[in-house]
């Protein structure tokens, strides 16, 4: 149950009902992203446009930083599932941990907005995050390291990159819409 707070500042606040939206779509996106990269600006490109709307719109400047950063969340995460189109690339291990990690955070936002589950929303969404990066970070370490595949590195070391970039604006998303 989202709570009446929560109900009544998504209702409220345009910028607010953007993010949670952006959130909303990113989510369920993953899973069709995954099989089809190609698919990153007909599934994410509306979110981002939704999100240029609601950046003129007013309300407690904690919900302009949360935008703000969904906005990059969206774009990063686009960006991420476009470069693994482009190199014919599909998701490895590290990849999938790392975006099932943002999907789950991203279900977390209604109890980001409650008084009676913030805190365990917050220390959840941090904790999916670090765990999304760490991931990420061994992975890219171990393609760093084999000088061998050097070109095919380099490319998953900037995809790799570009997802640690989103969990990073999903974080900052999340520590805005707690300081709601």
């Amino acid at each position: 149950m989202i709570g009446m707070r929560a109900f009544w500042l998504t209702l409220k606040d345009r910028r607010l009902r953007a993010v949670m939206k952006a959130r909303k779509a990113a989510g369920p996106a993953r899973g069709d992203l995954a099989a089809e990269p190609g698919r990153a600006g007909e599934l994410l490109g509306p979110t981002q446009e939704a999100l240029r709307l609601a950046a003129v719109a007013g309300g407690p400047e904690a919900s302009a930083a949360a935008r703000a950063a969904a906005a990059d969340f969206a774009a990063l995460l686009e960006k991420a599932f476009s470069d693994m189109a482009l190199h014919g690339v599909k998701p490895d291990a590290a990849m999938t941990e790392a975006l099932g990690c943002a999907q789950r955070a991203c279900t977390l936002a209604p109890r980001l907005l409650s008084p009676s589950g913030r805190t365990w929303g917050a220390a959840s969404a941090r904790a999916l995050c670090a765990a999304g990066r760490k991931a990420l970070s061994q992975a890219s370490a171990a393609a760093r390291s084999d000088v061998a595949g050097f070109p095919a590195n380099l490319k998953f070391c900037s995809i790799y990159s570009g997802l640690d970039g989103a969990l990073d604006a999903l974080q900052r998303c999340c520590e805005a819409l707690f300081g709601i």
